[in-house]
């Protein structure tokens, strides 16, 4: 039986520590590593730039001092469930620059064993969250624009997953078929049924033949509300195409034109 030699053993271990240190520097996660009292040990590039401060400044302060005062308290529990062998994932809180300046991070802690595997320290592992936070800002306040839009003109928008089957409204559209979103189904049988019994073979054929042949699908046709009430919409929609050149489903708008006349614009029922 071989056996690894003590210089072996120490070329693995260095190799170790090389690679590992290429993928912390390598992240954009603020990596901090600190002893069992809390103190810094070691930091990546990253860290520096989320917290502002250099790695000569840090290394030796208390990890609680990169938190915001009020949140000290809960980061020292944190730790404290760290050191007694436990992780934590995705903690949502704040890490404080160097000028005072707070940044949204959601924090990870990792403990840190000897060779023994006792728990000497710990790592943390801090994402900077302030572009997310601000894209579901954007999102939140395009979508609140969007569905004021779409009750304005009465148009609202639906899409037709074909690898799941499932589709979807937006608010607008829930609103001119009558039916609460907690009710529908999200199927294509359930948007067809919505549908005038006369008018379902041709909605559901048209819907198939623009998937089928790649072009644009338009039609107009009669829903039948739930109280037994009738409404004209006029359904358009454009293919949507995977990346390889695959037609995957359809991706449009419903207008109601109840209160407007037929026009020659649009295929009448």
């Amino acid at each position: 039986m071989s056996t690894t030699s003590t210089s072996e053993l120490a070329a693995l271990s260095s190799e170790r520590r090389a690679i590992l240190e290429a993928f912390a520097e390598a992240s954009s996660d603020a990596l901090l590593a600190h002893d069992r009292q809390g103190r810094i040990t070691t930091c990546n590039r990253s860290a520096e730039r989320i917290v502002g401060y250099l790695e000569a400044e840090i290394v030796g302060q208390p990890i609680s001092s990169l938190f915001p005062d009020h949140l000290r308290a809960q980061v020292a529990e944190v730790y404290e469930t760290v050191y007694s062998g436990d992780t934590v994932d995705h903690l949502e809180t704040e890490v404080q620059r160097k000028l005072g300046m707070t940044v949204p991070v959601s924090l990870s802690v990792r403990p840190l064993r000897d060779e023994r595997g006792r728990i000497v320290g710990a790592v943390s592992i801090a994402q900077d969250v302030t572009e997310m936070r601000l894209a579901q800002a954007t999102l939140a306040e395009v979508e609140a624009r969007l569905r004021g839009g779409e009750a304005q003109v009465h148009v609202g928008r639906w899409l037709w997953d074909v690898g799941t089957g499932a589709v979807q409204w937006s608010d607008e559209l829930h609103r001119i078929h009558g039916v609460d979103p907690l009710d529908f189904a999200g199927t294509l049988d359930a948007h067809v049924e919505g549908a005038h019994p006369d008018d379902r073979v041709r909605l559901r054929q048209s819907m198939q033949d623009a998937v089928r042949s790649g072009r644009p699908f338009e039609q107009e046709y009669r829903v039948v509300r739930p109280d037994g009430s009738e409404r004209r919409i006029y359904l358009r929609a454009e293919p949507t195409v995977s990346s390889a050149g695959l037609v995957v489903g359809l991706r449009g708008i419903g207008q109601d034109l109840t209160d407007e006349p037929i026009t020659r614009d649009r295929p009448a029922t």
